[in-house]
Formats: structure tokens, C-alpha cells, sequence
């Protein structure tokens, strides 16, 4: 039997496809299950299954950038990516990146069993490949390259592989990139928490680590796809017609590969995220909407300190805290404590990207007076510990030299 570990940040979903689901009879057995990236690369570790299924959106670690980790760890298992019709490009863009196939919700029994057909072939084969690359993946992609019209720049241009760029030897060690990590948290953060600015930041810092090599082959086409079907997947839920953000093209995928420098990738990936943010289908303010950013401005302006509490934040609007955690809900579909966490962890994750600054030092700037209740905190939201974070931050910026 082959082990399968089930990644999925919905209880109910890990249970259907847990018990729901005749593993069995393909040849497969579950071995543990996971409620976000972190835990699935601990358990991973701990059982090493053969095959892991995987949801796109997850808390902590992303399906993507799980799926960079579990290369590393455990060259040779499979991942199947497990999707909703909203991260549909997405998922099709990290067969390009390495995940083996991907399913979408809803799925049906047969959609079911043809997956794991191919990934039993896939695990009997035997095949090495560190990458877990998809079997026809580059063979399939040179050819829907070569079937493309002229001006696309699948292949060419910003996303080519670095050794398929002209002029670039292609025995050279291919760039090798760590990315900042939370972003895709920090990013789904600031759509909630209507914050441009934390968006506008995790974009630049992200298309940074491309911009300074000409081509940021398929590795950053994947992730920034990621950055758009998640700014999508929300405009969806906040009943935003999507497809005015990049029209006239096909396709968002192909409004990004039409994009021929990184200041045009980086301004129209912010200036998608600023008009989710900025959306409001009742276009005249109301009310609540102007006291929902006055408690917001309020709340940066006093998260350093310890006491900050719902009522606090209302006694300075003048409101009872009853009727602004009522505004906070409607407004921005949070609630004021998650606010006020967000706001804390922002700031210090900010502190410990500049480096050099003190454990105890960054908790007191950020309204925590114990540093030991500051860390569990810090690695509850972000998923690692503020010194694992700090030292990815250092090789991030090494990486950039």
C-alpha cells in the first residue's frame, strides 16, 4: 500500500476524503492528515508518505510553497494539488513548477480514481526525479509554447527559464530563490484588513527578488500566479466581477505573460490587489464604513501598547464596543482583537526583517511585555518561530546580493 498524507485547512474536507473516499481498492492507505502547510511538512517528515494532497490556500505555508519545501525534504513523493474553480490557472501554472496533477472540488469518484491511476504508474515507475516534475511536463510545455501566437512570452521574456534566455550559458547553475516567508498570508491579511499599503509591500518585496535577473523562469510565473488567483478568489466572495481586473486578455495568466519588464509586473499586481481592497458596492460612504477606518487609524496609532483592548479602541471612537465589533464585522469580515493581531504582527514581522534588533525589544514595540508570550504568539500567526523567521529573512536579502 502507498501512504497519503491529506493537507487540507477544512476539517470537514479532511474527513470526506478521509472516510469517504475507496483508497483502498487503488492501492493506498491514509497515514496522517494536516490543517496547514507547517504541520504537513512535520507529519510528512514524521511518516513520509508517498503521495500528498494538497489545498492551494492553506495558513502558514501555501500548497506552492509547501510543495518547494517537500522537494527538498522528500525528493521522489507526489503531490497532487486540490482546488477550488477560483485557483483554477493557478493549479495549472504549478504543473509547470513541479506538483503532479490536481483535482477540483467538487470531484466525483471517477475524477477520483483517474488521479490516483496515474499516480500509482507515476510510484511504480520508480522514478527518481528530485523535482517531482510531472511526467510530460516540459515536453508539453515547449509545445504549447511553440503553438502559441506570436508576441506570447511563454518560454521568452520575463518567464523563460533562465538557460533557455538569450545569451545565457545554459551550463550555468540555475538561480536558485527563497522567498519571504508568510507572504501569502500577509497578502490574504491585508485583502481582509483592507490595507493597500501591506499588500503594495509583500508584492514589491516578492517581484524584488526576480527583478534583479532578467528571466524569472516558471518558478516565478507559479508564484505570482499565486499572488492572483488569490486576489481573485476574494474579489469572487466579495461579489466583484473579476474579469474587469484583466481584461482585454484571455485569461489573467495571459495578461501576465504579456507583461515584458517587472515595474509592469509589480504596478498591475498592486494595482489589482488596490481595487479589492478599495471595492465597496455601495460606492457612498456610510456611517460605519468612515467608523470602521477611524477605530483602524486608532488602532495603529496605539497597538505598542499593552492594554489595548475592544473597549479601549471604542471608548476613543466614542461608541459602545459592542456596536464596533458589529461595524468590524460587516466592514471588513473580522474582528477588532484579529485587527489589533494583525496590526502587532505586521509591525513585527517588519522589525525583524531590518535585523538586529532584540527578542524583548521588538515584543515591548509591538504591545507585548512578556517576549516568551510574544514568540508563541509570533509562531501561532506565521507558523515559525520569530528566530527561524529572522534567519530566513538574512538569506533572503543574501540571495538578492
Amino acid at each position: 500500500m502507498y501512504k497519503v498524507l491529506i493537507v487540507d485547512d477544512e476539517p470537514l474536507f479532511r474527513y470526506y476524503m478521509r472516510t469517504k473516499l475507496d483508497w483502498s481498492s487503488h492501492g493506498f492507505t491514509i497515514c496522517g492528515e494536516a490543517a496547514n502547510g507547517a504541520e504537513a511538512l512535520e507529519e510528512a517528515k514524521r511518516s513520509h508518505p508517498d503521495l500528498a494532497m494538497v489545498d492551494i490556500s492553506m495558513p502558514y505555508l501555501n500548497g506552492l510553497e509547501l510543495t518547494e519545501k517537500l522537494n527538498l525534504n522528500l525528493p521522489g513523493m507526489v503531490v497532487v494539488f486540490v482546488t477550488g474553480h477560483n485557483e483554477f490557472e493557478y493549479a495549472q501554472a504549478a504543473l509547470r513548477l513541479g506538483v503532479f496533477d490536481y483535482l477540483l472540488k467538487p470531484f466525483n469518484q471517477e475524477e477520483f480514481a483517474a488521479v490516483l491511476t496515474k499516480v500509482k504508474k507515476k510510484l511504480e515507475l520508480g522514478k527518481k526525479e528530485v523535482g517531482m516534475l510531472h511526467p510530460n511536463v516540459r515536453d508539453l510545455t515547449r509545445q504549447d509554447g511553440a503553438n502559441k501566437p506570436a508576441g506570447s512570452l511563454d518560454g521568452a521574456g520575463l518567464f523563460a527559464e533562465p538557460a533557455e534566455a538569450q545569451g545565457r550559458d545554459p551550463n550555468e547553475a540555475p538561480v536558485s530563490y527563497e522567498l519571504h516567508p508568510g507572504a501569502h498570508e500577509m497578502l490574504l491579511s491585508a485583502l481582509k484588513m483592507r490595507d493597500p499599503e501591506a499588500a503594495q509591500t509583500e508584492i514589491r518585496r516578492t517581484v524584488a527578488l526576480f527583478s534583479p535577473h532578467r528571466t524569472g523562469g516558471r518558478f516565478a510565473f507559479t508564484v505570482l500566479m499565486g499572488y492572483v488567483s488569490l486576489c481573485l478568489s476574494y474579489a469572487s466572495k466579495r461579489g466583484m466581477n473579476p474579469e474587469s481586473l484583466w481584461k482585454p486578455a484571455g485569461s489573467p495568466e495571459d495578461y501576465l505573460r504579456q507583461l515584458s519588464s517587472w515595474k509592469e509586473v509589480e504596478a498591475w499586481l498592486i494595482s489589482l490587489y488596490e481595487q479589492v481592497i478599495e471595492y465597496k458596492e455601495d460606492r457612498r460612504p456610510s456611517k460605519s464604513y468612515n467608523l470602521y477606518f477611524a477605530a483602524k487609524r486608532y488602532i495603529h496609532q496605539h497597538y505598542s501598547d499593552p492594554d489595548l483592548t475592544v473597549e479601549r479602541v471604542a471608548g476613543g471612537m466614542f461608541v459602545d464596543a459592542s456596536y464596533l465589533r458589529k461595524v468590524f464585522r460587516k466592514e471588513g469580515d473580522i474582528s477588532v482583537l484579529d485587527y489589533i493581531m494583525y496590526t502587532r504582527m505586521r509591525r513585527a514581522k517588519e522589525l525583524l526583517a531590518e535585523g538586529n534588533v532584540k527578542l524583548a525589544d521588538i515584543a515591548e514595540k509591538v504591545g507585548y511585555t512578556d517576549p516568551g508570550y510574544f514568540g508563541k504568539c509570533f509562531k501561532k500567526y506565521y507558523g515559525m518561530p520569530p528566530s527561524e523567521f529572522e534567519q530566513r529573512e538574512i538569506r533572503v536579502r543574501s540571495t538578492r546580493r
